[in-house]
């Protein structure tokens, strides 16, 4: 008996809540940095780049939750548990299982996990007994606990009944050849790609040009007063603006960097998918490039 059994968290309101909040931002972000944009120096321009600054800040790990929630499974096999979450996986032996079944077999109240928002209730937090219990779950309600010698999980299938029965029967036939225990987190996963050369070069290059842009555009800003957008036949300036205004193209810079960085990272955990995370970083750093030139035109303008 080989086969394995595909359980899913409930996903419809963790997807329509993450989907909706990056919405929010990605469409407030960008109507503050348009009206940013028509304004000059002053306070009215820092309270338009609010926004911005907080999809900047918010959006990419709403992002990576929202695909994490995606992609999440819970696998039961006759020789192990498998737990996928984002960058996060757990493969843990059959035989290192000591039981499975609802909290109150815990013996003990579930301490409340850090972060309850529905389609990311992911934290880890202390036992009595001194294990850890790791959340890798959907939803505070309806969770089902795996206990291990130094760990306790708490996961959500969609149908805690269906995946507590399909774990009694693939118990009740044991396991000859449990699968080797593997975890990988994302710290992990960063360490990985660092140690790849090709990856490490465009991880450094893309960081290196944004680091570059934003220490332009800051010196720009604080440089020159106006800067032209444009240049005449004759080489004269046309559609002067704020040099403040140069500030935009390091934010929005920096958003794209942020997600490529993050989307690079999860795709980076398969080797079938790490051709995408090469292009991902690649993305990064030849946007950072344009952006570069764009400033060194305004700078020549200027």
């Amino acid at each position: 008996m080989s086969e394995e059994f595909v359980f899913r968290p409930p996903r419809r309101l963790g997807l329509g809540l993450h989907g909706a909040a990056v919405l929010v931002l990605g469409a407030s972000g960008a109507i503050g940095l348009f009206l940013a944009s028509q304004r000059g120096v002053g306070l009215t321009f820092l309270l338009l780049l609010l926004p911005a600054l907080a999809a900047l800040i918010l959006a990419p790990p709403l992002i990576y939750r929202l695909v994490a929630l995606q992609r999440a499974a819970y696998v039961l096999q006759r020789d192990g548990i498998l737990l996928f979450w984002g960058l996060r996986r757990e493969e843990i032996p059959m035989d290192q299982v000591q039981w499975v079944g609802p909290p109150e077999r815990l013996g003990s109240p579930l301490p409340h996990p850090l972060s309850a928002w529905p389609g990311a209730v992911l934290s880890t937090r202390s036992l009595p007994d001194g294990r850890l219990l790791e959340y890798l779950a959907a939803r505070s309600q309806g969770l089902i606990l795996i206990s291990t010698p130094r760990r306790v999980y708490a996961i959500s299938p969609a149908d805690p009944a269906r995946f507590l029965r399909t774990y009694q029967r693939l118990a009740e036939f044991g396991t000859l050849a449990p699968i080797p225990a593997r975890s990988m987190f994302p710290t992990f996963i960063l360490a990985r790609s660092w140690a790849n050369r090709p990856a490490r070069v465009l991880l450094v290059l893309s960081t290196l040009l944004s680091l570059i842009l934003l220490i332009a555009c800051a010196w720009l800003a604080q440089a020159y007063p106006q800067l032209p957008l444009s240049l005449a036949a004759d080489g004269s300036a046309l559609d002067v603006v704020p040099g403040v205004r140069i500030l935009l193209l390091a934010v929005v810079n920096t958003f794209f960097y942020l997600v490529d960085l993050l989307l690079g990272l999860f795709f980076y955990r398969r080797s079938e998918t790490q051709s995408l995370s090469y292009l991902m970083w690649g993305a990064s750093a030849l946007t950072a490039a344009f952006f570069l030139a764009a400033v060194s035109f305004l700078l020549r303008a200027a």
